[in-house]
């Protein structure tokens, strides 16, 4: 059990990056800002319904059906998921030739690019991945 909340844990903040890659396609300008925040309230909401609503489907009706209620919700959600996708295709195959992102060299990513951050930076890395990885998984 702890295993999975580790790999979850691990998971979790990836999820967040694609998130906030897919919101970015989808809006521009002011309402991206909006559409990040909306994104990032509703995972905090979901967390804490979670964090009501499971322990008491344990307590009335025992651990088969609170696992079986995050089941269904889990499918659910790749249900949603797999239908992003094809909303994201079918756009992006209606999006003219001239309107597709196209990334400049000086944008891609370089590896050779890590060195060049400061120290400011890498503190703020470090405080939100032993933050986020080792309390939030674990509330």
């Amino acid at each position: 059990m702890l295993a999975g909340r580790v790999i979850f844990g691990l998971g979790g903040e990836s999820m967040g990056v694609a998130q906030s890659a897919i919101v970015s396609v989808w809006f521009k300008g002011s309402e991206l800002a909006f559409a990040l925040g909306l994104n990032m309230s509703m995972a905090r909401l979901g967390s804490v319904i979670n964090a009501d609503f499971v322990p008491s489907v344990y307590d009335s009706s025992g651990l088969g059906m609170a696992l079986t209620v995050g089941f269904i919700l889990c499918l659910f959600s790749l249900a949603n998921a797999v239908g992003l996708v094809l909303l994201d295709k079918r756009a992006e195959d209606s999006a003219p030739q001239g309107q597709r992102a196209v990334v400049s060299e000086d944008d891609k990513f370089k590896w050779s690019d890590i060195w060049s951050f400061g120290t400011s930076f890498w503190l703020l890395t470090v405080s939100c991945v032993v933050t986020y990885m080792t309390v939030f998984p674990y509330l």
